[in-house]
């Protein structure tokens, strides 16, 4: 099986690099067999491009999930029933700011009764200081008063603190997230999880890279990400951690495959923690000759294309020839030596970007290639080109 589609192969590279006038025989020979002198100039039409230059950024592409580099939950430090919800669900909320407020009178209280001994406590101790800078009364009576207003101030930073536990506020600057677990009322819990806040203002995504990529991707590329929604939603990033061994078989993990991890700013704010994207890391950048992708068909796994030539570059071949009739001949010689025809040649190209493949053979810059109609083509057809919209607006 291998051995005839070698040659099969073989048969198309020899059809593709033979003569000119060989490559016209079958289109010749329809020519030939017209009746209709008229009908010979009717071709068909067809869009042509030329052949230049383009920017190419090769990239590794992955489908991976988004994570925000910030993501806590909510919970209170203390038991208490709910007795006030200051936010909404996805309102962003900065790092301080109160969520809810659980039951506090006996823990404002407390403070209040707290505050009132240090304030006297306080007074005690700064008239006791004077006292004994007069000689009115002994450094130990002094040192009393002085100890029971440090014990009364830290008393209060006590309540405070335990009064400041009935305030359940958000520990970081993010999004709120489902408050409808908690009500008026309700009876919460210390460690309870009320709901999460997440800091979306930078994200961050894990790839797996399969092992036969993974030594195109360096620290720092430049890592293009974008939802699946319609349109999408994109941010650029950079790589910023590549895994030092390949994962093994195990539960959420694809084997022989390296963990990269890329951040990026969520500039838009509308990418989303959780949210699936397709992420392309931009391994390089190189200039090369384009082929559209509309121009390229295949033919036992070889590319090919069509090239446009006009009949004057073939024709003394063409003439040449002791293979072809002189009837044949006659009838080409008839056509104007300026009429396009399209001759079959075989291409090497890279990696498809952009509805563009790099060029590696097989054309010249400024050549030209169809790229429309190609199924309904033969070796040596004559066309018409289709005019450009560049040309068309010139004639305008």
């Amino acid at each position: 099986m291998q051995g005839r589609l070698s040659s099969a192969k073989k048969k198309v590279l020899m059809a593709s690099s033979s003569t000119t006038f060989a490559l016209l025989g079958a289109v010749l020979m329809v020519t030939s067999c017209s009746h209709n002198h008229k009908a010979t100039h009717k071709f068909m039409t067809v869009e042509a491009t030329r052949i230049t230059s383009t920017n190419f950024e090769p990239m590794v592409s992955a489908v991976s999930m988004l994570e925000s580099t910030k993501n806590v939950a909510l919970k209170p430090q203390t038991d208490g029933t709910v007795v006030k919800i200051l936010a909404k669900d996805g309102q962003r909320v900065k790092a301080g700011q109160t969520i809810l407020v659980l039951d506090n009178e006996q823990q404002s209280a407390a403070l209040d009764s707290a505050q009132s001994e240090a304030k006297k406590d306080q007074l005690n101790a700064e008239r006791y200081e004077f006292l004994y800078q007069q000689g009115a009364t002994s450094a130990k009576t002094r040192d009393k008063y002085a100890v029971q207003a440090i014990q009364s101030r830290d008393q209060a930073k006590a309540d405070a603190a335990t009064l400041g536990y009935k305030f359940v506020r958000a520990p970081i600057n993010g999004l709120i997230g489902d408050l409808d677990k908690v009500k008026l009322g309700d009876y919460v819990k210390k460690g309870q999880t009320i709901t999460g806040i997440v800091d979306d203002s930078m994200l961050w995504t894990m790839m797996q890279i399969p092992a036969t990529q993974a030594n195109q991707v360096q620290l720092g590329q430049t890592v293009m990400v974008a939802s699946q929604t319609t349109p999408p939603l994109t941010g650029q990033g950079s790589v910023v951690f590549i895994s030092p061994y390949y994962e093994l078989n195990g539960t959420n993990k694809s084997p022989n495959t390296l963990m990269v991890k890329a951040a990026f700013p969520n500039l838009t704010g509308k990418l989303k923690t959780g949210q699936f994207v397709k992420s392309q890391i931009v391994t390089g950048k190189f200039t090369s000759l384009a082929v559209p992708v509309q121009a390229v068909f295949m033919e036992a796994q070889q590319p090919f294309v069509y090239v446009v030539v006009p009949l004057s570059k073939a024709l003394p071949k063409i003439k040449a020839s002791s293979s072809l009739p002189e009837a044949t001949k006659k009838k080409l010689e008839s056509l104007p030596t300026n009429t396009p025809i399209v001759l079959q040649k075989a291409v090497t190209l890279g990696q498809l970007q952009n509805n563009l493949y790099p060029l590696k053979s097989g054309l010249q810059k400024g050549e030209q290639v169809v790229s429309s109609n190609t199924a309904l083509l033969r070796n040596g057809m004559a066309v018409k080109i289709a005019p450009t919209q560049a040309t068309k607006k010139r004639s305008n």
